[in-house]
């Protein structure tokens, strides 16, 4: 089939907040952009499923008009993170970070963002307010935007980006893209997880074209696990309204035998982790160990209730929360129902944020000449466990990747990409169109999709990471070459799609498990059951993962430091959480 051509001097791949940001960005500096959708406009990846928080620090706040606390400042915002990363942050991209910040809200505002409310260190909004404000925004500078559109893979000539090929999934027909800079900005890899809380385009495929291209990855073994996510009822199984809504009015957690099991741990780390954004790692880990210790439910988890806490105020924020007993169109009614009457519903762990992915410098350029980064799909900002806001990640990110992406395609000399690359890259592509009588894409996703839960959730062990491995690349081996779409048409082949991501999926899973066993501690979102302490001595270190010839190797290197020295030590994992915990700036008069 013939394709498409289109040429542009920034080429931005992801259609959430960090790839608007980027094309923005790019728009700004007077290069030319294209970003590529895999969904709808302003409509797929996390984005619009967020909560939507934007994290800065308080002093900034107030003084753009909002509630923040007039007493913190940028340093604090800067340990937080550090500390609360268990010291593995890149803190270049943190300076970065707090620096943007400010001026990434103000002209949020200036674009007219609705704001729902603050509070000291935080404005919230909805994710899909927010898209809307960076779809028009979009097109008020002249982003040229391609929606439904599936990146397959880079060309690269001479060590160096020159283009790529898409595919458009309405038409089947293929893109070829000539372009002089490419931002990747596609977020995580939700979808190699079931369940999930991520829109199902979330399927990695901007990590393993990057890693395809050259770039290196890194610290794929840390993986955030959101805890209290909805199990059941099962239209509602992956959602945080649970999780959200026992933030602000409180719940109860129990297990199959109604024991409260947090009160086994020490209640300053129960206290902390209840009220804030810890609850992801220390909670997601404490209901993985009732889970796997065998005092879970029949679907992985433990059960939530309003407890003590009065109707009357959970109906208040229920208001607030889900208007119309809607949340992200999700009905919440039966949900409602039952804590009212405080009857339990099954919650459990459920992945939500990857905190590794492709690796760059503080310009957000990546190690392959033309190819940048920004937001959840690179390495460095959070370290090992996150507590900020992804939102002012990927806007911060975003805007400074999509500048510097144009700067570099103002004085670069680029060749067009190579007919001959591309025409190899979509008959490959073609191939499971091209089979007959295969293997069902969905079927082969389910399976690595639980295990990889399993497997690959808060709690791992040498043993368990080695069964996933081995199961991983037996589906590459013998299954991923027989994948094939039932319907041979090209047109909206939604399994024609899902052949292409499983492929990505498998890959990922690859990486992140090798990394994990590689990481023979527990630090953050990794708890090594086998390996359960946190070893300053030995693994104050970045994971890499680098392509070879026949595959890829693993890789160290050193934290990137500016102000804070890690400390040097062996110490048990819950104690240094706790200790993380405790070096929390004081804000407010309060942790």
């Amino acid at each position: 089939m013939a394709a498409r051509s289109i040429e542009t001097d920034v080429l931005v791949v992801g259609g959430g907040g960090a790839g608007f940001r980027a094309a923005i960005g790019a728009r700004e500096k007077g290069a030319t952009a294209v970003l590529l959708s895999k969904g709808p406009l302003a409509r797929c990846g996390a984005s619009p499923m967020a909560g939507a928080d934007f994290t800065l620090d308080g002093r900034n706040l107030s003084q753009l008009g909002f509630a923040g606390d007039p007493n913190d400042s940028e340093e604090k915002v800067f340990n937080d993170i550090v500390t609360q990363g268990f010291f593995l942050n890149n803190q270049k991209l943190i300076e970065q970070y707090v620096r943007g910040a400010p001026d990434r809200l103000k002209e949020l505002i200036d674009w007219r963002l609705k704001i729902v409310f603050s509070e000291e260190r935080a404005i919230f909004t909805t994710g899909i307010g927010l898209m809307d404000v960076l779809l028009k925004r979009a097109r008020t500078v002249g982003v040229d935007l391609l929606e439904d559109v599936m990146l397959i893979d880079l060309v690269v000539q001479r060590g160096m980006v020159t283009g790529a090929l898409a595919l458009d999934v309405r038409s089947g027909e293929f893109i070829h893209l000539a372009a002089k800079a490419v931002v990747m900005a596609t977020g995580g890899w939700h979808n190699a997880f079931w369940p999930n809380t991520g829109m199902r385009d979330l399927s990695g495929e901007g990590m393993v074209i990057a890693h395809r291209a050259g770039a290196e990855l890194g610290n794929m073994e840390f993986i955030t696990f959101c805890c209290n996510v909805l199990l059941e009822p099962p239209n509602a199984r992956g959602s945080i309204a649970t999780y959200v809504l026992g933030m602000q009015a409180g719940h109860e957690l129990t297990n199959n035998r109604g024991e409260a099991f947090l009160d086994q741990y020490d209640p300053y780390t129960v206290g902390v982790a209840s009220g804030t954004e810890w609850n992801k790692s220390f909670i997601s880990h404490a209901t993985a160990k009732e889970v796997r210790e065998g005092r879970g439910f029949s679907r992985g988890g433990i059960h939530f209730r309003r407890g003590d806490e009065p109707w009357e105020k959970y109906k208040a924020w229920c208001g607030i929360l889900f208007p119309n007993w809607k949340y992200k169109s999700l009905d919440m009614t039966e949900i409602g129902r039952r804590l009212e009457a405080n009857e339990p519903l099954e919650v459990g762990a459920v992945v939500e944020y990857f905190d590794g992915g492709i690796v760059i410098d503080d310009g957000f350029a990546t190690a392959v000449p033309g190819l940048f980064a920004a937001g959840e799909c690179t390495l460095g900002l959070f370290g090992a466990n996150r507590v900020f806001s992804a939102i002012t990640e990927m806007l911060v990110q975003g805007a400074d990747a999509g500048r510097n992406a144009a700067e570099y395609a103002r004085s670069a000399e680029i060749p067009a990409p190579d007919p001959d690359s591309l025409a190899e890259k979509q008959h490959k592509a073609e191939r499971p169109l091209e089979r007959s009588g295969g293997l069902r894409p969905a079927p082969v996703r389910r399976k690595i999709q639980e295990m990889a839960q399993t497997h690959l959730g808060p709690i791992r062990t040498e043993g368990e990471l080695q069964s996933l491995l081995a199961e991983i690349q037996r589906v590459k081996r013998e299954e991923l070459p027989l994948l094939s779409p039932a319907a041979a048409g090209r047109s909206y082949n939604k399994e024609w799609v899902d052949a292409l991501e499983l492929e990505n999926i498998a890959a990922l899973l690859e990486l992140a498990a090798s990394s994990a066993l590689q990481r023979t501690e527990s630090r953050g979102v990794h708890y090594r059951a086998d390996h359960p302490v946190t070893n300053n001595d030995e693994w104050l270190v970045e994971s890499l993962v680098r392509k070879t010839d026949d595959g890829f190797a693993l890789a160290t290197r050193p934290v990137s430091t500016t102000s804070i020295t890690p400390p040097a030590g062996t110490t048990p994992y819950l104690d240094m959480v706790k200790g993380m915990m405790e070096r929390h700036s004081e804000i407010g008069g309060h942790h």
